[in-house]
Order: structure tokens, then C-alpha cells, then sequence
């Protein structure tokens, strides 16, 4: 009787299941958009050694997490680091505290250093320590992603500038 009433119940379940399925219409679900800020920090161990970025990185994060989650955005964090070796380069980044994403080795030739301080780098704008904050949205609906282009927000060349910025709570952009 018992295995009687568990194959009847699980026919009755599958039934169920097959017949709401049957009747959803095939329409489209609403896509899902996430909103990211992301900072991308870029230096080597020489110059946050000697600067104290250090601390102003990991406080950057913890503000920008805070501010990102009360406008209802997803934070990301990135950590560049232009040491030439890998292995120099996740050891400078691990003295930042925790990345979402992390790019490391081949110093100024670095992909990531090419795309965020640009091919040319005799000028100001290549300066480092550096942070650029970005935005974009990610669209995701049903199996497909759309991640959109990013945006800039902001971009804070050197020590002092960093610091200073993090010291008024690291605020985000209008």
C-alpha cells in the first residue's frame, strides 16, 4: 500500500509538473540587469610600499562595497599589479587584501595596463598607483549574457590624490 501511494503521488507530481510546463507560454522572461561599480587599482609593490597605499586600498574597497550595495549595484574590484613576474605580482596584490579579478606579470605590457592607462606611456595619465572607477550593466536573460560597455567615472592618478579621495569616504561620481 505505501509503495502504492508514493508512485501514485509522484504520477500526480510529474503530471503537474508537466502540465504547468505544457502551459507556460513560451514568451520571453524579463531580463535580469545588474548595475556594477568596479575600481580598477593599478601600481607595483615599489610604490604602494612607499606610499601607504596599502591601507588606502583596502578602505577604497570596503567604501565603495558600501556605496555600491546602497544605490543597489554590485561592486567589483580589480587588482593590477605591474610587477614584472607573476609571482611578484600576486605577492604585491595579496598585501591589498582580496580582489574579485586580478591581472598580473609582464609589467607596462600587461593587457590590462595597456587597456586602462593606454598604449603610450610617456604621459601623466600613465602615472601609477592609479585607480579607475568604472561602471557598467549585465544583462542576463535566459541563457544569454550581455555584458555592456564600460563606462568611466573616475580616475585618481597618484598617492596623494588616492588617499585623499579615500579619506572623504571614497565617494562615488555623480
Amino acid at each position: 500500500m505505501r509503495r502504492v501511494t508514493t508512485l501514485s503521488i509522484g504520477g500526480i507530481m510529474a503530471a503537474m509538473a508537466f502540465s504547468v510546463s505544457a502551459t507556460k507560454s513560451p514568451s520571453r522572461a524579463t531580463p535580469r540587469v545588474t548595475r556594477e561599480v568596479i575600481a580598477v587599482y593599478l601600481g607595483t609593490v615599489g610604490t604602494d610600499a612607499r606610499s601607504g597605499m596599502t591601507t588606502a586600498v583596502r578602505e577604497m574597497k570596503m567604501a565603495l562595497a558600501k556605496q555600491a550595495a546602497a544605490s543597489g549595484r554590485q561592486f567589483v574590484s580589480r587588482g593590477v599589479s605591474l610587477d614584472p613576474t607573476v609571482e611578484g605580482g600576486l605577492q604585491h596584490l595579496a598585501l591589498l587584501g582580496p580582489f574579485d579579478e586580478i591581472s598580473v606579470g609582464d609589467n607596462w605590457t600587461n593587457s590590462v595596463v595597456v587597456r586602462y592607462l593606454g598604449p603610450n606611456f610617456g604621459d601623466s595619465r600613465a602615472a601609477i598607483p592609479q585607480v579607475v572607477l568604472l561602471e557598467r550593466e549585465v544583462q542576463q536573460e535566459n541563457s544569454t549574457l550581455i555584458v555592456g560597455p564600460e563606462r568611466e567615472l573616475g580616475r585618481y592618478i597618484g598617492a596623494d590624490k588616492i588617499e585623499a579621495w579615500v579619506r572623504q569616504g571614497a565617494p562615488l561620481p555623480r
